[in-house]
Order: C-alpha cells, then sequence, then structure tokens
C-alpha cells in the first residue's frame, strides 16, 4: 500500500514538475504576486492614500502588460526574461521609495535627466537606506535558482521537441500573450477612465502633484503616463491654443494691478542705486531662529541681525523636485518651479526675466557665487541665460577649508565678498549659495551640546545651523571691512527645508509635543530677513510672503517698476496681500492655512485657522484652494511653453 502510495506521489510530483516546465505563465504568476506584494508593501510605507480596488486593478494590469511578451519566448528565454523584469521592477520600486522618502514625490523622466548629480548626493541617497528595504529583492535569489532549474530542464539534449508540436504551441503562446495584454489593458483604462469621470476629474490636465496621479495610476502606471507626458511635451506637439495664451496674459495682467500698489508706498525707490547681496541658506529653516539648546543659542548671530532688519517670520519655500534650484528660480524669477524635475535643467533654454537681467538693465554688475561644480543643476547654461555677468563656481575658490560637500561656508562667503570687493563695480547684485549645511548634515564639527538629540539627523542638523550662522558673522564683518556694509541692502533666506520629520526629536528640542499644523507649517517655514542700510525699518513684519515675492520686493526697494515684466510675486513690503501658494496645491493666506488631500480632489482637504492651529470649515479654504490650482497652471503654461516673449509681444501690440 505504501509502496504504491509513493508511486503515485512520484508519478504526480513528476507531473507536476512537468506541467512547470512547459505551461508558460507559472513563473510570470510568480512575478506578478510577488511584484503585487512589493506595491502593496511601498503604498503602506508611503502612506498617500491606501491600496483601493482601482489601485489593485491598475497595479495588476500594469504587471499583465509588463509580463505578457514573455508569453511568445521559449521556456529558457521567458525564464531569463522574467528574472530581468522582477531585477528592474525591484530597482524601480525601491528607488521611488527612496527618492519619496527626501522629496516626497516620485522619480519622473525630467528627474532622471538630472542622474548624473547622482554620485554628488551618494551621501544623502545612503542615510535614506534602511535595512527592511532588502524585501524589494527578496525574491531574487529564489527567482534566479528558479531561472537555473528550468534551464537545466529545458536543455535541447534532455527535451528533445516531438514532431509537430511547435506550431501548437506556438499559437497557445501567442493566444495567451494577447489575452494577458488585452486583459492588462482593460483593467488599467477602465479604471482610470472611471475615476477621470469622477473625483480625478481634470487631474492628468492640470498636473498640480504627481501623488493624485499615482492614486489613480498605480506606481508603474505613473511612471507609464510620466513617460507619454514627456514625449508629448517634447516630442508630440501639445501646444497651447490661443484661448489658453490669452488666459495667460489675463491673469498675469490682473498680478501687476495688484503688484501696483508697492508703486505707491514710501519705501518705492528709498534704496535706489544699493547694492544687493542675496543670500541662499542651504536647507535653513525657521524654528531654529531664536531657539536655544543646552542653554546656547543656535543662530545668535542671525537673532542680532533679525534686531536690525526687516523680519518675516511667515515667509515659505515654495520649491518642489529641484529644490535649491527651484528656490533660486522661484526668487531670481518670481514663478512657481514645475511640478517634476527643476526647471534649471528641463527649460534653461527659455525666457525668463530674472533678477540679474532687470538689474543689469538698471545698470547693474550681476554676479552669482556657489563653491560648487558648475554643471551641478545645470548651472553654467541656466546662469548664462539669466545673463550673470559672472558665475564664480569652484573652480575660482581657494578649498582652505573643506567641509560637508565643499568648502566651508565661513570661507565661501568670507571669498565671495573678496571677489565681489575685487570687481570693484557698483552698484552690484551679488547672489551666494551656501552649502555646508546640505544633508545628510554631518559636516563633523559639534560645538553644541545638543543633549537627547546627540547623533540624530535633527542634532546633526542643528549643528550644521549653528555654524551656517557663525559664516553669517564672518559674513557681516567682510562687508564692513569692506566698506560695502552701509550701501548694500543684505536679503538672507533659507532654500527649502531639511526633510527631517522625525516628529518626536522636534518635541524634545521644542520642549512639548509637535502640533498637526507644525507639522506642515515647520517644513514649509524659512527665513526671511531684508537688511536696509542704517538698521533702517527693522522690525517683524507679519505678512505671509513666498520666495516668488523676493524679486518684487527687491525692485520695490531699487524703484524699478515691475508692470515691463511678467512676475507672479508680490513685494513683502507692500500692502496688497495675496496668498501664499504652494507647488502641491495647498496655499496660506496668513489667517488659514490649506494642505490638499493625496487624492487631488479640489473639495477635499484640511483647513486650519492660523490664529489658534485647529481645523476650521473646509468651506473657508475652498475659494483659496482653487485660486491656488489656477496660479500654479498659469506659471506651468508659461514656463513650459516659453510664453514670456509670447507675452512681451502681445502687450506690445495696440
Amino acid at each position: 500500500m505504501n509502496t504504491q502510495m509513493e508511486t503515485t506521489f512520484r508519478r504526480g510530483t513528476r507531473l507536476t514538475l512537468n506541467a512547470l516546465r512547459f505551461f508558460p505563465y507559472w513563473a510570470a504568476l510568480l512575478l506578478i504576486a510577488g511584484m503585487l506584494f512589493k506595491l502593496y508593501y511601498l503604498d503602506r510605507h508611503l502612506n498617500v492614500g491606501g491600496m483601493n480596488h482601482w489601485k489593485w486593478e491598475v497595479n495588476l494590469g500594469a504587471m499583465l502588460l509588463a509580463t505578457c511578451w514573455t508569453a511568445f519566448l521559449g521556456p529558457r528565454a521567458r525564464i531569463t526574461a522574467l528574472v530581468v523584469v522582477d531585477l528592474i521592477l525591484s530597482i524601480v520600486i525601491f528607488s521611488d521609495l527612496v527618492y519619496f522618502r527626501y522629496f516626497k514625490d516620485f522619480i519622473s523622466v525630467p528627474v532622471l535627466l538630472q542622474a548624473g548629480q547622482v554620485s554628488s548626493l551618494e551621501d544623502s541617497i545612503s542615510s535614506l537606506i534602511i535595512y527592511k528595504d532588502a524585501i524589494y529583492f527578496a525574491d531574487l535569489p529564489f527567482a534566479i535558482l528558479i531561472a537555473i532549474w528550468v534551464y537545466r530542464r529545458n536543455s535541447p539534449r534532455r527535451n528533445p521537441k516531438p514532431p509537430g508540436t511547435r506550431r501548437v504551441r506556438l499559437s497557445i503562446r501567442l493566444a495567451t500573450g494577447i489575452l494577458a495584454f488585452i486583459i492588462g489593458y482593460q483593467l488599467i483604462a477602465i479604471p482610470v477612465a472611471e475615476q477621470k469621470r469622477g473625483w480625478a476629474a481634470g487631474l492628468f490636465e492640470g498636473n498640480w502633484w504627481n501623488i493624485p496621479i499615482y492614486n489613480v495610476t498605480g506606481l508603474f502606471g505613473f511612471h507609464g503616463y510620466d513617460a507619454y507626458r514627456y514625449a508629448k511635451e517634447n516630442w508630440l506637439g501639445g501646444g497651447l491654443n490661443d484661448k489658453q495664451v490669452q488666459e495667460a496674459a489675463d491673469w498675469m495682467d490682473q498680478r501687476r494691478s495688484l503688484q501696483q500698489q508697492a508703486e505707491t508706498d514710501p519705501l518705492f525707490g528709498a534704496y535706489k542705486g544699493k547694492n544687493v547681496l542675496v543670500i541662499q541658506a542651504e536647507a535653513f529653516q525657521t524654528f531654529l531662529i531664536d531657539r536655544k539648546v543646552g542653554g546656547e543659542e543656535i543662530t545668535p548671530n542671525l537673532n542680532k541681525l533679525i534686531g536690525q532688519s526687516a523680519y518675516f517670520p511667515n515667509f515659505y519655500h515654495q520649491t518642489a523636485n529641484g529644490r535649491t534650484s527651484d528656490a533660486d528660480f522661484s526668487t531670481s524669477c518670481s514663478l512657481h518651479p514645475v511640478a517634476s524635475g527643476s526647471v534649471f535643467i528641463r527649460f534653461a533654454s527659455h525666457e525668463f526675466e530674472c533678477l540679474p537681467q532687470v538689474l543689469k538693465s538698471a545698470g547693474y554688475d550681476a554676479t552669482v557665487h556657489h563653491a560648487y561644480d558648475g554643471s551641478f543643476w545645470n548651472r553654467n547654461n541656466m546662469y548664462h541665460n539669466m545673463q550673470y555677468d559672472q558665475f564664480y563656481n569652484i573652480k575660482d575658490f581657494k578649498i582652505d577649508e573643506p567641509l560637508g560637500w565643499s568648502l566651508g561656508d565661513k570661507s565661501f562667503l568670507r571669498q565671495t565678498v573678496q571677489q565681489i570687493a575685487e570687481r570693484g563695480k557698483s552698484p552690484f547684485y551679488a547672489m551666494a549659495i551656501t552649502l555646508s549645511s546640505h544633508h545628510p548634515y554631518a559636516i563633523g564639527q559639534h560645538e553644541l551640546n545638543v543633549g537627547s538629540l546627540d547623533g540624530t539627523l535633527l542634532g546633526d542638523y542643528v549643528q550644521a545651523a549653528h555654524y551656517v550662522d557663525e559664516a553669517v558673522g564672518v559674513l557681516i564683518d567682510e562687508l564692513k571691512q569692506a566698506n560695502l556694509w552701509n550701501d548694500t541692502i543684505l536679503v538672507f533666506y533659507g532654500d527649502h527645508d531639511n526633510s527631517i520629520n522625525t516628529w518626536d526629536d522636534y518635541a524634545k528640542l521644542f520642549g512639548r509635543p509637535v502640533t498637526e499644523l507644525e507639522k506642515s507649517t515647520i517644513l514649509k517655514k524659512v527665513p526671511y530677513i531684508v537688511h536696509l542700510p542704517g538698521d533702517e525699518h527693522a522690525g517683524v513684519y507679519e505678512k505671509a510672503v513666498g520666495q516668488m515675492d523676493t524679486e518684487p520686493t527687491i525692485l520695490h526697494l531699487l524703484g524699478i517698476s515691475t508692470q515691463p515684466y511678467d512676475l507672479m510675486g508680490v513685494s513683502a513690503f507692500s500692502s496688497a496681500a495675496k496668498p501664499v501658494v504652494f507647488r502641491n496645491g495647498g496655499f496660506t493666506d496668513g489667517n488659514v492655512w490649506f494642505v490638499p488631500n493625496n487624492d487631488g480632489i479640489l473639495g477635499h482637504g484640511t483647513c486650519y485657522s492660523m490664529k489658534d492651529g485647529s481645523v476650521t470649515d473646509l468651506a473657508a479654504c475652498q475659494p483659496g484652494a482653487k485660486e491656488a490650482r489656477t496660479e500654479l497652471q498659469m506659471s506651468d503654461r508659461i514656463v513650459e511653453h516659453d510664453l514670456v516673449p509670447v507675452l512681451k509681444d502681445r502687450a506690445s501690440k495696440p
């Protein structure tokens, strides 16, 4: 009896293995199941919308499309192809996860164009990887073992094909492959179409944020759509019609009427002909200001400078994927960055009306200073097109204080003032971009006692910020020694957030829990300090202001009208108020703070009262949310379709 059972078992096992060897989908089904698990695991960690039935369907559809073509191959070629597909898709998931941890977005084609910068980001990238991420590659060793087994079992010598079976096999492969393609396509098309008729209406036309698109298409569907979007933008036409151009022109005319109010302000032209020095501080945030740790001030020099300057505690960065380059663009050119990638890389050849160009027409010498490779963020090309007279990059600095990514900020700012003084041109406009407080903030200097934060990323960040503050003290001393202090408008602002959201560590630093509203505002607030000659007009200005408002602010002080230019910002010193709009569609006007939902629906999100931090009626934020989307859409039209010369031409015609 036992012998008969053993024989039956062996025969069944043999039949099963033979069936697996010849059945064209068994390995593909294993791959699909494993990949669906990875996508589910990823979605849980992203926490941007959850795995609803639509996302399950589109993920399954994407996997059928990714594997259906392997049905046309023989067993050995098929298993090899499936292992390669497994590896590639696992790398895509892992790369998106790491990128999302820093940028809160997904990798897009424009971002891939910046891949040459990855070598410079090695330390930052490695700090974002955790041991649990190995799960995304855990199946690959087993896949390789299965591939070896299939190779051996399907050796032509061991398994010669019977005559007449080739045509039958080919017909089966063709039919199953086509069927899988049709099913996969429908699993994507039907859920996407259903959502576009409902909550996602207008989402793919607006393109204001990638996360809602991901929630419709799934991860692989997003990358497919992103590739189509890029091809349409760059190769397949898709330009604007006259109506869309006119809408942009009308919107800009309305903004000009708001900007014009600044020209009746007493400060308009009060500092005509003065020098301008703008300091863009890497990842420098407002919560550092006037805060102590271990009994010592984190920013003593900036605290002193604020007492002598116009200080805007409600100033916000407006960056997206481009981070430092986005801050540079918004500040200098008074437009929004694009939703994916960087304007510096994607649209460096387009025409903008940035501070260097505008001030040069008023007789200024314009320079930009950054102690790093000039090709990073495509600065060489972008700065040339922004019409700077000279770009001082790593080749122009003596590396006498190596620190972090490059030259320490103390030496960098000292040498920057020397470079300005050596040019001997007046008036001048200069922009200096610091680097020492760059993620992962490992500068090796620990002058503060950060207590329980020692050894944490936030603790390292505080130490780096303290060093940058010391560099600001060096800068002020150098300006005074060069006899430039009393004739220079000094603007200091942070470029973007620090990408640290370990709220327990913030609670330790603050000595209290972090509120829900603070979790949003902390990562948006950066300091904005405008020091005017003679310490004039010092004080705290509560107006809500964003990076886009910097160019109009400087032109306001110098008495240069914004009316000939297509700028979206409004002077920080103007009584005219407007919301500060963020790239994800959120905004604040100083009274309310709107956080959009990840589903992208205009009527969804959270509306906070800035007065007490409480959640208030969403209706209070809805008009502003709608205006924010329109503003982003108009900016994207101008930036992506090179509308500045078109709008200029229209304005010049009677």
